[in-house]
């Protein structure tokens, strides 16, 4: 009987520890063109491609959409890497 309460608990414990990890550990994050992560990168935290508009009217339009339908307050900015216009959460 004590032998199948310690399976449960270790079993408890290693499913905790894989629930924490995944919600508080690192994130990997795959792609990008930049070697850290940062303001240029082509990826967002979550691996996904970042959409780059062609002008800044473009982004302005789009980010006016966002904190619309959101409530937060989005901005835009001129990559530094690809010189287009991304759409970031204002700061």
């Amino acid at each position: 009987m004590s032998t199948v309460i310690v399976l449960i608990v270790a079993v408890a414990l290693i499913g905790f520890i894989l629930y924490w990890s995944s919600r508080h550990g690192v994130r990997r994050s795959s792609g990008g063109t930049s070697l850290r992560r940062g303001p240029n990168a082509h990826t967002t935290s979550t691996g996904r491609t970042k959409v780059s508009y062609a002008t800044r009217d473009d982004a302005l339009s789009h980010a006016r959409q966002l904190t619309g339908r959101d409530g937060q307050r989005m901005n835009v900015y001129q990559c530094a890497t690809c010189a287009k216009w991304h759409v970031g959460h204002g700061r």
